[in-house]
């Protein structure tokens, strides 16, 4: 299934959905309709019940390199900020929705993630890369501060320290260096980035949906929480789960030895 937008591209296929922000000419930069289409298309892909796993790639040399500024710079009078700051909400907007969704989502950085483009990745679940891509908190060298989740997300992925080398400098890094300090899980070649995302969105595919909701749903709460209010959260997860059907099959699969087949309940 295709659907039809004019800023990204939507592929749904084999219990995948593949958003592709589609702007290659502008390294896929952040405009209004690119805004609104994305978040449409996430919204479907999160309530299609043939959708198992999300994701998000961009068409050309970059993934997003953030903010489209050429567009809101004519709009701007001196002082007034209003056109950028409702594209904030909407961007905003965009996150909450990444990470509320119950699917994993899987950023496939093929080029540039600079600035929203990198806190938009941030905000999926996993992020496999190209060896050529190039990762910055690039808002400084704008004057502004990271809005989409940047201040969040880093300090708890590469540690304080890095998070505020990587915000203070707004200097790039590379795919290599973002692996070794865990921003990123895998660094492949360009080429071999397709197959590299099919591989693991084909694994999670064949993992229990139910239990990957439940997982992804505990790991974004647990960020804020203590321990024991993490311990509280698993247990009343795995009360679900134990009272599953998956579970139920999981259980009959490895006794009988053969592949389990899960059905979400």
């Amino acid at each position: 299934m295709l659907m039809e937008f004019k800023c990204i591209l939507y592929k749904k296929e084999g219990g995948k959905a593949t958003i592709t922000l589609n702007r290659p000419r502008s390294l896929n930069a952040l405009n209004r309709e690119i805004i609104d289409e994305l978040f449409t298309a996430l919204r479907e892909a999160t309530a299609d019940p043939e959708v198992k796993v999300l994701i998000l790639t961009g068409a050309g040399r970059a993934f997003c390199f953030g903010a489209d500024v050429s567009e809101f710079r004519h709009q701007m009078e001196p002082g007034d900020s209003a056109p950028a700051y409702l594209l904030l909400m909407k961007i905003q907007e965009i996150i909450r929705l990444l990470i509320a969704s119950p699917k994993p989502v899987i950023a496939a950085l093929n080029g540039f993630a600079t600035g929203l483009g990198l806190d938009l990745a941030l905000a999926c679940d996993l992020r496999i890369a190209a060896e050529r891509a190039k990762l910055a908190e690039a808002f400084i060298s704008m004057g502004l501060v990271p809005d989409g989740g940047g201040t969040f997300f880093l300090p708890r992925l590469v540690g304080l320290a890095k998070a505020a080398e990587m915000i203070f400098t707004g200097e790039p890094m590379s795919a290599t260096e973002a692996e070794r300090i865990g921003l990123l899980n895998r660094v492949v070649p360009i080429e071999e980035l397709p197959k590299a995302v099919n591989i693991l969105a084909d694994k999670l595919i064949k993992s229990p949906s139910l239990a990957l909701s439940l997982a992804k749903r505990a790991l974004w709460k647990n960020l804020e929480g203590s321990l024991e209010s993490a311990l509280e959260e698993e247990a009343r997860n795995q009360k679900v789960c134990l009272a599953s059907e998956d579970h139920r099959e999981a259980v009959r699969a490895f006794l009988e030895k053969r592949d389990p087949r899960f059905r979400g309940n």
